[in-house]
């Protein structure tokens, strides 16, 4: 920058050269200047631009009413300021901001020799004393009131820094003034007045502006009250941190007394003796307002207590109060104008409790009802029993409803509410704490605590007299233990990948069962397999890990009984499925053929055939040299075999004998054959089939001849 301006400089002081030489060198060097300012950002400030966070601003503004407030009236006050800044800001008064004042002055002022000298010093006073040289309080960067702005009738009194003389690249040397005016405001026919202070970015918005209040005046709302702070008659605008570019306007009022609202916690017609009673309150105000805040405790007139703070709470018969005596209770606010309010109760002191009773049982496992005692402190019940609470209450003291209410350890949210009369049933049960699927292996075989519940009951009258009575409920063992049951084979638990199959093995592995709160070894074990029993009332240590079978194919039912020490019994009973071996082994259960053996007759070959292994296969039903379609072959499972039916209707076309068979393949089981169904079937000659019809009619002919000569001939019985 510093060679720019002496180029600058020498452009000016050309003498050498000639007109026309002079002018390039003078716009060669604006060139240059301007594209080393490109990469500067220059605010919309009016009189500020500041690009280095060091140069700071510093000062203060006042904004007075001297004047009480009344409508349509005139009104006097005063504005005060005082300012400083570093003179490497620069200003919106002369060209180039962005280089700096200082730079600015030696430019635009002076002689560009990188110096201040006085008279460009006293050339820009003059300049800044011409544009601050304002009668209207908005031009000015103060205030506007009731929309219109506020004059100074006598100018205004300016007292200036000058900028300091030396290199204008001076980094710790400071420029400001000082001003003062009377002001003279005109008011409308309002109540709350209306306040706007500019924020376009002028200088004189960079300071805190200090707004002094007549007296009994307040401060009561901004849309921007986060950058206002202090006292309701006495407070800042912090202009400089407004995110807009637009008036901040205030409403001011009249002082009001604080509005104080107090209230009860509870919420009956009278307050208990011997508890305490809750009291809340808050003092609305104006939000720069913090009120003093206090509580007066009186019995008959008498003051018994003062507390400080917003809370406020009491048992009457610390304070000496007796059933039906009254407790008067004030709460008092002050706001920072000393001007004072009160809210205030008077309520009567309720001596005499609620009274109940309660029948509490539940059924047992034979049906019959169980009613526990209400005075005892333990109840025991088994696991999973259903309890039933019948609760009633009233208080003798008036005919308004008492309030009963259970709530338990249980569940986190358990609460049963209601009035005179509370009735519901709940069932009980182990918690999380007892063995379960929940905790590793080696834990769940752990001895485990019984479970307890807690129970309390709280009673209450309308005026807060309450009544409690605590009850446990401890779960006694009721269930017996879980069976987790899991058989294996080869090495792997049986699945739809890895099925027991004719002839296999299983061990039997009960070690993922478990019983609430007994020790894995203190619970027995029987099984019975197919109703043949195979251990009975066994440890754990017997029982796992047996070995079992080997099984034929088909489904075999496990029962499985396990006790506890406290006799609760489980049974889990299920069946097993045995598959068949792999491979194809086809059985003939049945054959059959319609139509006669004859020679020249079409026949009906069938046959109803199994496989009795697990793997599926497909054959042909053929007849000597004729075979019929493929057809499958469907595999035998735990179910029984895989049986099919196949046929063949087949001409016979001579007397020679022919046979029957089915032949297969599998391509699961890598294996094919042929099974003989028939052997060897006789076919009769067609001429024979003839002769033997003859014999058969003259036969029958003959047999008929003689009966009827028996009948009506010779050979007749008849006389």
């Amino acid at each position: 920058m510093t060679w720019v301006l002496q180029l600058f400089t020498m452009t000016l002081r050309g003498e050498t050269m000639n007109q026309n030489k002079c002018k390039s060198l003078f716009l060669v060097s604006l060139i240059l200047i301007s594209i080393l300012s490109m990469n500067v950002s220059a605010d919309s400030d009016d009189a500020i631009n500041d690009e280095n966070p060091s140069h700071s601003i510093n000062g203060y503004s006042k904004f007075i009413i001297h004047d009480d407030i009344f409508s349509n009236s005139q009104f006097n006050s005063t504005w005060e300021l005082s300012i400083t800044l570093s003179d490497q800001i620069g200003t919106e008064l002369l060209d180039n901001p962005e280089l700096g004042l200082r730079a600015q002055i030696d430019i635009h002022l002076g002689n560009s020799d990188g110096l201040i000298d006085l008279n460009e010093s006293i050339s820009f006073d003059n300049i800044f004393r011409l544009e601050r040289n304002w009668t209207n309080s908005e031009v000015g960067g103060c205030c506007i009131f009731d929309y219109n702005p506020l004059y100074a009738v006598n100018g205004i009194n300016l007292v200036t820094y000058p900028v300091s003389l030396g290199s204008i690249e001076s980094n710790d040397t400071e420029w400001g003034w000082d001003e003062s005016a009377e002001l003279i405001g005109l008011s409308d026919n309002r109540i709350t007045r209306i306040l706007d202070f500019p924020r376009f970015g002028s200088l004189v918005e960079e300071i805190p502006l200090n707004i002094i209040l007549p007296s009994d005046w307040e401060y009561t709302y901004s849309a921007m009250e986060e950058i206002i702070e202090g006292e309701p008659g006495n407070f800042f605008v912090n202009r400089s941190e407004a995110n807009v570019a637009s008036n901040i306007r205030v409403t001011i009022s009249p002082n009001s007394p604080p509005n104080a609202l107090g209230f009860r916690e509870s919420s009956g017609s009278m307050i208990p003796l011997t508890s305490p009673t809750n009291y809340n309150g808050v003092c609305e105000d104006s939000t720069l307002d913090t009120n003093q805040q206090w509580w007066t405790l009186s019995n008959n007139g008498t003051l018994v207590e003062i507390y400080y703070g917003d809370k406020f709470n009491f048992s009457p018969e610390d304070y000496g109060f007796l059933g039906g005596q009254v407790a008067s209770i004030v709460m008092h606010c002050k706001d920072w104008f000393n001007s004072t309010s009160t809210w205030y109760e008077n309520i009567v002191i309720d001596s005499v409790f609620p009274i109940w009773d309660s029948v509490i049982s539940y059924i047992d496992q034979t049906g019959e009802t169980i009613i526990l005692d209400s005075n005892d402190d333990i109840f025991s019940i088994r696991s999973d029993t259903f309890v039933s609470f019948n609760i009633t209450a009233n208080d003798p003291n008036s005919e308004l409803p008492t309030d009963i209410t259970i709530v338990s350890d249980k569940t986190s949210n358990y609460y049963h509410n209601s009035k005179d009369n509370l009735d519901f049933s709940d069932v009980f049960y182990q918690n999380e704490d007892v063995n379960g699927m929940h905790l590793n292996l080696s834990e769940r075989h752990l001895s485990k605590n019984q479970t307890s519940w807690s129970i309390n009951l709280s009673v209450s009258d309308n005026a807060g007299n309450t009544l409690n009575r605590q009850w446990q409920i401890l779960v006694l063992d009721g269930i017996g233990p879980t069976i987790v049951p899991d058989l294996i084979i080869n090495n792997n638990s049986i699945s739809s990948t890895n099925l027991a199959r004719n002839g296999d093995s299983i061990i039997i592995s009960l070690s993922q069962s478990f019983d609430d709160l007994d020790a894995i070894e203190d619970t027995s074990w029987s099984l019975t397999i197919d109703d043949v029993v195979i251990v009975e009332n066994v440890s754990m240590e017997i029982i796992d890990k047996m070995v079992l079978g080997p099984f034929d194919s088909g489904t075999h039912v496990f029962s499985i009984d396990s006790y506890d020490s406290s006799s609760n019994h489980q049974n889990l009973a299920f069946g097993l499925a045995i598959s068949p071996n792999v491979g194809v082994n086809i059985e003939i259960l049945s054959t059959n053929h319609e139509g006669k053996l004859v020679e020249g007759n079409s026949v009906l070959f069938s046959a109803i055939l199994q496989n009795t292994r697990a793997s599926p296969a497909a054959g042909q039903f053929c007849v000597n040299n004729q075979c019929g379609p493929f057809i499958g072959v469907p595999a035998a499972n735990s179910n029984g075999p895989g049986i099919f039916n196949v046929e063949l209707n087949y001409e016979l076309i001579n007397s020679d004998s022919i046979s029957t068979y089915f032949q297969w393949s599998s391509e699961n089981a890598n294996q094919n054959g042929t099974i003989e169904i028939n052997p060897s079937i006789t076919v009769e000659p067609y001429w024979q089939s003839t002769i033997q019809t003859v014999l058969f009619v003259f036969f029958l002919l003959s047999f008929i001849v003689i009966i009827a000569n028996r009948l009506w001939g010779v050979d007749s019985q008849r006389p």
